[in-house]
């Protein structure tokens, strides 16, 4: 397993790519806000209002209360996308999904910079379904002056965003963004990536 060091910040994997249109009809209410307990642990202390959240796995239901913190342990698909193109989307991953959600950054939405975990921990993929030219992520290293900024187009495509180095999101735009974040457990969605990257 690759460390968060020895990965790009963004890398796009190219045997992931979407009819994002078809995909963002799997969801009937994109106002809908939903908060686990990874989210009151961790992510109420860097978003604002704007940014809502919709659940599309969540977790096995016998571990303690605390350890459904675990990204790894939301392996079960919410009833309502079971034989939909949500849960072929989620397989056209060769590792294994986890934690999903439909992530929706209203205009004015922004998350400050944070660090998630190492990519031997869990790695995040994002599938923007609709965006905005001012809508970002952005990904600062240690050791580096200033960040990488990425404008993450909707066009099908699954960038890998690694959430182990410090990172950032916004959306200052007049339109949300709208975006389909997958977190896996394994790396064989990376098998390419040293070639890529080191181009």
């Amino acid at each position: 397993m690759k460390k968060r060091n020895e990965l790009p910040n963004f890398y796009k994997v190219p045997h992931v790519n979407v009819d994002t249109e078809k995909l963002l009809s799997c969801f009937k209410d994109l106002n809908k806000d939903e908060h686990d307990q990874l989210y009151y642990k961790c992510g109420v202390h860097y978003t604002n209002d704007e940014y809502k959240q919709m659940y599309v796995t969540y977790p096995t239901g016998d571990e303690k209360i605390r350890d459904r913190a675990d990204e790894r342990l939301y392996t079960n698909l919410q009833e309502e996308f079971k034989g939909t193109y949500v849960e072929e989307v989620l397989n056209m991953f060769k590792s294994p999904y986890t934690r999903t959600r439909l992530v929706v950054k209203k205009p004015g939405a922004y998350i400050l910079p944070h660090i998630d975990y190492d990519t031997s921990y869990s790695v995040r993929y994002f599938i923007t379904l609709k965006t905005n030219p001012w809508s970002y992520v952005a990904i600062k290293r240690k050791g580096e002056d200033m960040p990488e900024i990425k404008h993450l187009p909707a066009d099908g495509s699954a960038y890998f965003v690694n959430v182990g180095q410090l990172h950032s999101a916004w959306n200052f735009g007049k339109e949300d963004h709208v975006s389909l974040i997958v977190s896996v457990n394994g790396q064989d969605d990376l098998e390419n990536v040293d070639r890529e990257y080191n181009k």
